[in-house]
């Protein structure tokens, strides 16, 4: 799968329950107003020539990258090196649309710092919690050889609650599981076909004009081999 060969990007990622041209709207009005600008590209390609528009990564992230998906819902990414940091604009997005949003997190097996977290974000009338639109969230995650599972908010009904008191916390949220509660919302983020007719899927990048931080890029075999953490 394409969509696997780009850890860490697609380790943390967004999705929004809106077509992609009404996102790029909404984040850009948002920003704009708070004087972040942005230069638009319109990307035509296979997923893997989309996903390449966002090279180089940067710890910064001044690269957005938006793409269709074959359900209702645009996927959302930036050029991290740890992941695309979906919280700040799918918490915000999701209230300023009325519309659900979501954070996907899925590490590969070996990564360092493994995590699975959803986190879904709603507007008040759809249940979400302001100021951060939280509706639920479960997360574990394993930083330093300690596991911790952590939940908040009410369980959807298809939910195997069962699971989050398995004596191993590391059993308690998989990737499995993820994919099985995304599979309610006709999602399935990891699958590359997921992203429509992958020859010809029709994105939009962001790219800051003037960005917050000027730091070091790194390419993805870079970022990879953990270049941008060696000293």
């Amino acid at each position: 799968m394409v969509i696997d060969t780009w850890h860490p990007v697609t380790n943390d990622f967004g999705l929004i329950q809106a077509p992609v041209a009404d996102v790029v709207s909404a984040l850009l009005g948002w920003h704009g107003s708070i004087g972040i600008e942005y230069e638009r590209k319109d990307i035509v390609g296979s997923l893997s020539v989309v996903l390449h528009s966002l090279l180089p990564l940067c710890s910064a992230m001044q690269r957005r990258l938006f793409v269709p998906t074959e359900s209702d819902w645009t996927a959302c990414f930036q050029n991290g090196i740890q992941g695309s940091d979906p919280f700040p604009a799918m918490s915000e997005l999701a209230g300023r649309m009325n519309v659900f949003a979501m954070r996907v997190c899925a590490t590969p097996p070996d990564a360092t710092c493994s995590a699975t977290i959803w986190e879904v974000y709603a507007p008040e009338s759809l249940g979400g919690r302001p100021p951060l639109n939280y509706k639920r969230s479960i997360a574990l995650s394993n930083d330093g050889g300690r596991w911790i599972f952590e939940q908040s908010g009410t369980p959807f009904y298809f939910e195997k609650t069962e699971l989050y008191d398995a004596k191993r916390k590391k059993d308690r949220f998989t990737k499995e599981a993820l994919c099985e509660y995304l599979s309610h919302f006709s999602l399935r983020p990891f699958d590359d076909s997921f992203f429509g007719n992958n020859a010809n899927c029709e994105a939009i990048l962001l790219q800051q004009i003037k960005p917050v931080l000027e730091m070091p890029e790194f390419t993805l075999k870079e970022v990879v081999a953990g270049k941008p953490w060696q000293k």
